[in-house]
């Protein structure tokens, strides 16, 4: 972990409870927005793990705001030239889009942020990333939500004039990033949903004693906290993984199995206070439920790696389990 994170959290945490209604300017007037980019792309430097740092901190507030879609997409950018100013989102596709005369026709659908943004990034595997001028006259955006109320727009492109950033990284690593980036914001809201449920349960009293006093609802208590070691752990390995390695299939597999249990045992801990809308709870547990599959499915983050173990067979299942457990001894 970064020299830094201490530094970063203590700055996110303070931003979070200034209660300031422009938090996102905020951000960007910080440099949070574009933590993880070298500094002469036009970023604020630092590394990947500094951007963990901050979206996981941002998530455990319970905080919506573009940070992986906009750091996600400077990032792709900046391999091909400074940076400029405005928001800019991205969007990953299974299928490179046919471009005719450096102009594409097509129907995006569950775009982050497209309303609000200046410039969206198009992956897609096999294919230099595209960036498209969401100011274009030929652009339509359709607003959707998700179910937390987070902008999930269509974005319609009808001959929308498009440009390849030569230079960047291939689909794959973008995928890999963005699951590493919503990873951490699952496992931010989960420990936010966590502190928020154990403090209900140690400060509400039945009978004349706090509801952590019963078995059950104890029990359930430490349920939660088991996911999140776990969930800890596997963020964990996949920072320090390298590519190939199956470890973002495992944590993405892993904080959407917490993110799952999380919300479903914060919301019994918290009864009928739980669905209140004056009550923080559903602000973190709606974005659990919404950010669990962002990127892909845990079905199909699951599908990968089984076909990666597949490939590999026993003995390479077998040698990979027991190097990484290796290292892991070493390291503790």
């Amino acid at each position: 972990m970064s020299q830094f994170a201490d530094e970063l959290r203590s700055l996110v945490d303070d931003l979070a409870a200034s209660g300031r209604s422009d938090l996102w300017n905020s951000l960007v007037e910080l440099g949070l927005h574009r933590v993880g980019i070298d500094e002469e792309e036009g970023g604020s430097g630092g590394s990947l793990d500094d951007l963990l740092v901050v979206v996981e901190s941002l998530a455990g507030h319970g905080i919506g705001v573009p940070i992986v879609e906009a750091s996600t997409a400077d990032w792709i950018i900046g391999h091909a030239g400074s940076l400029t100013d405005g928001l800019a989102t991205v969007v990953l596709l299974d299928e490179a889009p046919a471009i005719e005369s450096g102009t594409l026709t097509a129907e995006l659908t569950a775009v982050p942020w497209a309303r609000d943004a200046a410039r969206l990034v198009v992956c897609a595997p096999g294919a230099e990333p595209l960036v498209v001028d969401l100011a274009h006259a030929s652009v339509t955006v359709r607003h959707v939500d998700n179910i937390a109320g987070e902008p999930r727009d269509t974005v319609l492109l009808a001959g929308t004039p498009v440009t390849a950033v030569a230079g960047a990284p291939e689909h794959a690593v973008v995928r890999e990033r963005l699951a590493l980036l919503w990873s951490a914001a699952v496992l931010g809201a989960a420990h936010g949903a966590y502190r928020l449920t154990r403090s209900y349960v140690s400060e509400r009293e039945q009978f004349g004693a706090p509801l952590l006093r019963i078995p059950a609802v104890a029990g359930n208590l430490a349920r939660m906290r088991v996911q999140l070691v776990q969930a800890d752990a596997a963020l964990a390995l996949a920072r320090e993984s390298g590519p190939d390695s199956g470890a973002v299939e495992i944590v993405r597999i892993t904080t959407a199995a917490t993110a799952t249990e999380i919300a479903q045992i914060a919301h019994q801990l918290h009864g009928a206070m739980g669905i209140t809308e004056e009550y923080p709870l559903h602000r973190l547990t709606r974005r659990l439920w919404s950010w669990r599959d962002a990127v892909a499915s845990e079905r199909r983050w699951a599908e990968s790696l089984g076909r990666r173990a597949a490939e590999a067979g026993e003995n390479g299942v077998w040698t990979h389990i027991t190097a990484t457990a290796s290292t892991t001894d070493r390291e503790g």
